[in-house]
């Protein structure tokens, strides 16, 4: 991973670990901050949190408290095979919109929010969540392009 994409998601990493969901906002694609409400933005990270802690058996919604975002993903992934059915999801297509290009896309991030070491103990869980995010090169900088919780 390049030195400004791992960069690039420490921030937005950072930014969500801070619940600065305005700063979040600014990091998306023009055409997704046209679509995606700062709300939006909040409810993507807030509602996977409450889905994470509902499956372990916790009612109140929590944040993550690791100090640190843990980013990693890959190069070889493009927009072109982000658009193709995922047969083993039965025959799921991401609904990667199409200002996502092979051309701009830099890379398919994965961003993980955890537990502090406490949390762990307490919840019997380590991550809060896993974004999926196509990096894309604009004329703002690297953007998210795409995202998703989970990579399907």
């Amino acid at each position: 991973m390049d030195d400004d994409i791992r960069a690039f998601g420490e921030t937005i990493g950072r930014k969500a670990l801070a619940r600065d969901w305005s700063a979040v906002h600014q990091l998306l694609a023009s055409w997704l901050r046209a679509t995606i409400s700062l709300e939006g933005v909040r409810s993507f990270f807030e509602d996977e949190y409450r889905s994470t802690l509902a499956a372990n058996g916790v009612e109140d919604l929590q944040y993550p408290e690791y100090l640190e975002p843990e980013v990693g993903g890959n190069n070889y992934m493009n927009a072109t095979k982000l658009r193709e059915p995922i047969e083993f999801e039965g025959g799921k297509v991401r609904p990667v919109p199409p200002e996502v290009t092979d051309q701009n896309m830099r890379f398919w991030m994965v961003l993980r929010l955890q537990c502090s070491d406490e949390q762990m103990e307490k919840l019997s869980f380590d991550t809060f969540c896993e974004v999926w995010i196509a990096v894309v090169e604009t004329s703002e900088g690297l953007r998210v392009g795409y995202w998703s919780q989970g990579a399907y």
